[in-house]
């Protein structure tokens, strides 16, 4: 079996998804980071000096666990030649409407009306 389908039956697991973020809260960033660092072809110690920190704290970042601070991110942006983007988008969410039934907000701000069952399995 090949990674990518052990990683989307795992995902598909009722729970699982909930548990991954709520153990590793900055796991995105955490890949992000070390997809830059093996991309560079660097090992974590050789990253850490190129950045300016220890081992230890690019082990801490790239665990997904520990949330990097914005000065952290932008000296690894300056040490890599890479751009920090940080962006905020809308995401989908079910909230109730003032009649009682409840409506989806979509990414572009459009709402409908939908019943509280498929509301509930919406996102």
């Amino acid at each position: 079996m090949r990674w990518e389908e052990i990683r989307e039956e795992w995902l598909a697991r009722p729970g699982f998804r909930e548990t991954l973020d709520r153990e590793y809260p900055y796991r995105e960033l955490a890949l992000e980071i070390g997809d830059l660092r093996v991309g560079l072809d660097m090992t974590q110690t050789e990253f850490g000096r190129l950045v300016g920190v220890p081992q230890s704290t690019v082990a801490r970042l790239e665990s997904g666990r520990q949330a990097p601070s914005v000065a952290t991110l932008k000296r690894i942006a300056k040490a890599t030649g890479t751009e920090l983007v940080i962006e905020f988008r809308r995401r989908k969410r079910v909230r109730p409407a003032k009649s009682g039934k409840t409506t989806a907000s979509s990414a572009s701000g459009e709402r409908t009306a939908k019943p509280m069952a498929a509301a509930a399995n919406h996102d």
